[in-house]
């Protein structure tokens, strides 16, 4: 057991890395031996414990992010009713992970040529493992409900830091290993994404509601904190199926084939200029793609979770199950299950896929007005009426939120690296054209953080 325990912890063997240079995408022009030593090994390479694998993966790069965003809550019941920090708690905490991913992010991709993919994937779980554990004991139970509100601010954004740098380099990681195994194993980890936002969000509603069964808790009680001890238990589980998974993949017998794969390179005069130029040139071709996937995640992230956290429900007197403590974790799997329709169902449907970049960022701001929408319901604190006076309209509205979330976000990423439905691509620039997709992806979920704090003030008045 110990030996199994170590194996797979221990950092990833010489034989398992690749130098620099060794792994890089697919050559486009293998000769015909290669395309038919491929075919025949298929089933192996596309086995459905790979897809699995990318799967769990996948689910792993957002699993921090959908905690915390779930844990958020919890948070505010540490501060003390009168502090100025407890209603933008929510921006702060978003806008903290989402700069440090993108900052992180950014520092990953700069030095992808440096560390293999397995590398960065083993000390990026390690470091998520080990704050997670952290987080469940002694972090949630015990230091942060007995710190001063000078003390726990900054604690809980040094952990959201945290988590956004083992994010980072997992993400970049992930991104790269799936690219180099094929295309069903990049859909596999998009679609993980998706699958852990649903599962993170049950759980939590779930242990809210078990929670609610002692009526004489009050908000922030013993129960509540436990709850979000349960959840970050599930969330160091997780991890742990993480290393599971990458450990398995590294002990495929196609893993040292497909991460030794070569491709045309940059001419080796001046390599990091010539990556600058077709940088630069790809994003023009992109350019409308590229706005629309910021777009969709600056309007999600200005207004989800920050400002969708401060409304509750209609029902007055309200029912066990709708208070808040629950009304809120509902919220997130609800907006979660639409994500999770709108990126994995939608694009497969004829009528709504299209692949014209300026109907995709008419599509993307279209989304804007959802902010208004929000602002019509019962957010707080509220000394009148709400337009939208109804749960029901509410929870429409954030099932509508997160499928267009999922749905035009996947569209922007499946297009703008696509040759065959992006004729402005070149197949050399797929990579290319991935990756600023992606940081396109993140500079929006950190813009849209940013923005929170000025959403936020107008719902104050």
């Amino acid at each position: 057991m110990f030996k199994s325990l170590r194996s797979l912890l221990a950092t990833p063997s010489e034989e398992s890395r690749v130098n620099a240079g060794e792994y890089e995408p697919l050559s486009v022009g293998d000769d015909a031996s290669s395309h038919r030593e491929r075919d025949g090994l298929k089933d192996i390479r596309h086995e459905p414990k790979v897809y699995l694998s990318f799967w769990v993966l996948g689910a792993g790069v957002l699993m921090s992010w959908n905690a915390l965003i779930c844990t958020i809550p919890l948070f505010i019941t540490f501060f003390p009713a009168d502090s100025s920090v407890k209603s933008n708690l929510a921006s702060y905490v978003s806008s903290s992970y989402c700069f440090g991913n993108l900052f992180f992010l950014g520092l990953a991709q700069r030095n992808v040529g440096n560390t293999s993919p397995s590398k960065r994937i083993h000390w990026s779980l390690l470091l998520l493992l080990v704050t997670a554990i952290i987080l469940t004991f002694p972090l949630l139970p015990l230091i942060l409900p007995s710190l001063s509100p000078q003390l726990l601010f900054p604690t809980i954004i040094l952990a959201t830091v945290v988590l956004s740098i083992s994010t980072a380099y997992l993400q970049s990681g992930v991104f790269a290993l799936s690219a180099l195994w094929g295309s069903k194993e990049i859909l596999a980890v998009m679609s993980g994404q998706g699958g852990i936002a649903v599962l993170v969000s049950l759980v939590q509603l779930v242990l809210a509601i078990i929670a609610t069964r002692n009526k004489q808790e009050e908000k922030g009680g013993k129960a509540s904190t436990m709850a979000g001890v349960g959840l970050w238990a599930a969330g160091s589980i997780g991890t742990m199926a993480c290393l599971v998974a990458h450990r398995y993949l590294m002990d495929h017998p196609e893993y040292s084939s497909i991460t030794n794969s070569t491709s045309t390179r940059l001419p080796e005069d001046n390599p990091r200029e010539e990556k600058k130029g077709l940088t630069r040139k790809v994003f023009k071709k992109n350019s409308l793609l590229m706005v629309a996937v910021a777009w969709v995640f600056i309007v999600t992230l200005s207004i989800f979770p920050p400002i969708t956290t401060t409304i509750v429900s209609t029902h007055q007197p309200t029912p066990r199950l709708l208070q808040p403590n629950v009304f809120i974790p509902l919220h997130f799997l609800l907006f979660n299950i639409g994500d999770y329709c709108g990126r994995t169902y939608f694009p497969s449907i004829p009528l709504l896929f299209t692949t014209s970049p300026p109907r995709i960022l008419s599509l993307s701001l279209l989304r804007t007005l959802f902010i208004p929408l929000i602002f019509l319901c019962n957010t707080t604190p509220r000394t009148s009426t709400p337009v939208f006076n109804s749960d029901l309209i509410y929870f429409l509205i954030i099932i509508l939120l997160g499928l267009t979330n999922g749905y035009i976000g996947s569209l922007c990423m499946i297009v703008a690296s696509s040759p065959e439905l992006n004729k402005r691509i070149e197949e050399d620039e797929r990579d290319v054209a991935g990756t600023l997709a992606s940081f396109c992806l993140v500079t929006g979920l950190a813009i849209g953080s940013a923005a929170s704090f000025v959403v936020a003030s107008l719902v104050k008045g």
